[in-house]
């Protein structure tokens, strides 16, 4: 249900907050008050495409932000899950249309995509009239208007159930027997792949120790000469680090025979100098070991080449390689009971399929029985709204494959349409090229009427009352308040017979000041109301005879609301 509903800087509308109820909302004015642009407010939070031309003269962005009861809404919950977006009691949808052209989404403080804002707008709000959010001209919604009426939510979900499980269970089926055309050869790439890893005996970290052994294999010339080299100047050669160091240190040492300041100096320079010997005896050890080695070497680069190959074709790094063999001996174990899979899973298959065919039998013969009753009281119900004469009928076609199989689908394995003849002696036609809007809302006000509570909780009529006037506008409005003892209803009208049957009314005025035109809206108490309405029955001036008139319908009104809500609970209780 629409809450409350807020708009700044959107085409004439400066800034307003309607706060709605339950019921019939009623919205009353002039032609171009703004009533068709509030319609428009509510266009762009179901998710239609927005322009910067709506946003008002001189401001830089747009701003339309709507809360929503949907409480116990599942398909609200499961469209905002899969979206990731927090979902609560009270949903609040925000949307922003800046003049630089960027457009912003907000659903329950989330930012959210057009096409998210879209699916969660299905859910919300149907409008019925001179607007695109025409779910009686899409034939996939009628079918759900069918169910709606027999109330099959128990065969629906079964059969998604039963379909879900079928096409689970073929899924992996076909993908079985796909795998089953070139399972031996597959058996034996496989067989081929984890042979070539074993034999290759991997251990991590093999491939750094090689990089590190390649280079001092590269480098054994220059790394025998160097440490020679280094020997020498430490200690073999005359005047070696070590022959002079030893001078050095013999000095001090007699010399701290006179001055024991020195003495720490020449024993630190002393172990300085049984170091130089320790290192100087190490490189000559180390230089004598460094031979050149062609054949280790090739041995090497063989090795490194072949890991790096096998890196190429079963992961980047050893570990990586490792656990793809591991990978392919479970591939390979699955492949070794692949006849018994098979079999296990064709006969489950059968089963599902069997088990969704009865499901969607089910729910064709329940359909098929529904839609004799739902044609003969819609037939009732637009008769009875000034289409006297008019047909409505239900197609039911049953889809079924080339092989002549069942086809069918998580809602079964019906294509339900909905066709009508409005004038005696025409022909049937698809409701989606009815041309007029006020016939199409009166037929959606008649199907809401039998099928009560909907998908849907909040449906928006406007100017239902176009071409309908007098005792039939009355008849109209005690339809719309039928429709709102189950749907919050909201209906923008021209027609003080229907106004009277408001729970809330709203006026919606333009006034211009400063120089700058704005539309307002206002909740119009009992009086308001009433002064309201005896303005739409007399025009500007509004005599005590023209409101003795308005008192009398909303009376009117009131008597007849009372009698319809009374034979309601009746039916109920009955």
């Amino acid at each position: 249900m629409l809450v409350e509903l807020s708009i700044k800087d959107f085409a004439i509308i400066e800034s307003l907050t309607v706060s709605l109820g339950r019921g019939l909302n009623i919205f009353t004015g002039e032609t171009g008050a703004g009533k068709s642009i509030i319609m428009d407010a509510i266009s762009l939070i179901l998710g239609d495409r927005a322009s910067n031309e709506i946003i008002r003269t001189s401001k830089e962005e747009a701003l339309v932000e709507a809360m929503f009861d949907v409480s116990g809404h599942a398909g609200i919950e499961g469209v905002l899950s899969e979206a990731g977006i927090p979902c609560s009691h009270d949903l609040i949808i925000k949307r922003v249309v800046q003049r630089a052209g960027r457009n912003r989404v907000y659903i329950n403080g989330s930012l959210a995509t057009l096409v998210t804002l879209t699916e969660v707008g299905r859910f919300l709000i149907d409008i019925y009239g001179q607007s695109e959010h025409q779910s009686l001209t899409r034939p996939d919604e009628h079918v759900e208007i069918l169910d709606s009426f027999g109330g099959f939510g128990k065969l629906r979900a079964y059969m998604a159930e039963s379909y879900r499980e079928y096409v689970s269970v073929k899924k992996e089926l076909d993908a079985l027997l796909h795998d089953s055309k070139t399972s031996s050869e597959k058996k034996e790439f496989l067989e081929f792949q984890s042979k070539e890893i074993a034999e290759a005996s991997f251990t991590e970290g093999e491939d750094e120790a090689l990089k590190r052994l390649k280079e001092k294999l590269s480098n054994a010339e220059r790394i025998k000469n160097i440490t020679e080299e280094a020997e020498r100047l430490l200690y073999s050669e005359s005047g070696s680090a070590v022959e002079r160091l030893g001078s050095v240190v013999k000095a001090l040492k007699e010399l701290s025979t006179l001055d024991d300041r020195l003495a720490s100096t020449a024993k630190s320079l002393e172990e300085s100098l049984f170091a130089v010997e320790d290192s100087a005896s190490f490189l000559r050890s180390y230089s004598e070991s460094i031979e050149a080695d062609p054949d280790g070497l090739e041995s090497v680069l063989a090795r490194i080449d072949l890991i790096n190959r096998l890196k190429k074709k079963y992961g980047a790094t050893i570990p990586e390689i490792l656990r793809k063999k591991e990978d392919i001996e479970r591939e390979l174990t699955g492949l070794s009971d692949f006849e018994e899979r098979l079999a296990t899973l064709e006969v489950k298959a059968k089963e599902a399929k069997k088990k969704a065919e009865e499901a969607a039998a089910s729910l064709t013969e329940a359909r098929t029985a529904s839609a004799v009753e739902i044609e003969k009281r819609v037939e009732e119900e637009i008769g009875g709204l000034g289409m006297k004469g008019a047909v409505f009928e239900v197609s039911i076609e049953t889809e079924r494959n080339a092989d002549g199989t069942l086809r069918f689908g998580e809602k079964g394995a019906e294509r339900v349409n909905f066709f009508i003849a409005t004038n005696k002696g025409e022909g049937l036609k698809p409701l989606a090229r009815v041309a007029s809007g006020g016939e199409l809302s009166r037929i959606m006000l008649a199907i809401k009427s039998v099928t009560a509570a909907g998908r849907v909780p909040t449906l928006i009529f406007d100017e239902i009352d176009a071409g309908v006037g007098g005792a039939m506008a009355q008849v109209v409005g005690l339809k719309l308040k039928e429709v709102a003892l189950a749907n919050q209803v909201l209906c923008i009208t021209h027609s003080p017979q229907i106004a009277a049957f408001a729970d809330k009314h709203f006026g919606v005025e333009k006034r211009t000041s400063g120089g700058r035109t704005t539309t307002s809206v206002a909740e119009l108490g009992g009086p308001e109301s009433l002064e309201q309405i005896s303005r739409m029955l007399g025009g500007m001036k509004v005599t005590d005879i023209t409101r003795q008139h308005a008192t009398e319908l909303v009376e009117a009104a009131r008597s007849l609301s009372s009698k319809k809500i009374k034979g309601a609970e009746k039916k109920r209780q009955a």
